[in-house]
């Protein structure tokens, strides 16, 4: 359990800033090649399509920060686990550039994650963000 617990909170920080930096080949290297990503009440299977969704729905004007906390390991197994952490989103749309006026989090959250071990590499099998438990929208 120790090995996940290390790797976890480092994979998602990764992968959400990746997000927040619209740079969605490393978001996506952050999950397994087969990875579902249940997102905004869409299910997104496989690198290819959550890279293609986000390309498609993510606008260049829109600057986002998810804060992750509370990172947690349920369970685990030699190649796989599973666990939780709250995710608060913070958004701002704008042509101009920063410095933007500090937003309310737009959502706030748990999510749920699944685990696997590729390649001696702990990677996201299956992660849900959302139904949010606060939202603004």
């Amino acid at each position: 359990m120790a090995e996940l617990l290390a790797a976890a909170p480092s994979l998602l920080a990764r992968l959400f800033i990746a997000l927040d930096g619209h740079d969605y080949d490393a978001l996506t290297d952050c999950f397994a090649p087969d990875g579902v990503w249940l997102r905004q009440g869409k299910t997104l299977s496989g690198r290819g399509q959550i890279r293609q969704t986000l390309m498609e729905t993510k606008p260049a004007i829109r600057t986002t920060i998810h804060q992750l906390s509370n990172v947690c390991i349920d369970s685990v197994s030699a190649d796989s686990g599973s666990g939780r952490f709250y995710l608060a989103v913070y958004r701002h749309d704008s042509g101009s550039p920063p410095p933007y006026p500090v937003p309310t989090p737009r959502n706030l959250g748990l999510c749920k994650v699944d685990y696997v071990l590729v390649d001696k590499t702990w990677l996201v099998q299956r992660m849900q963000t959302g139904p949010y438990v606060f939202t603004t929208t």
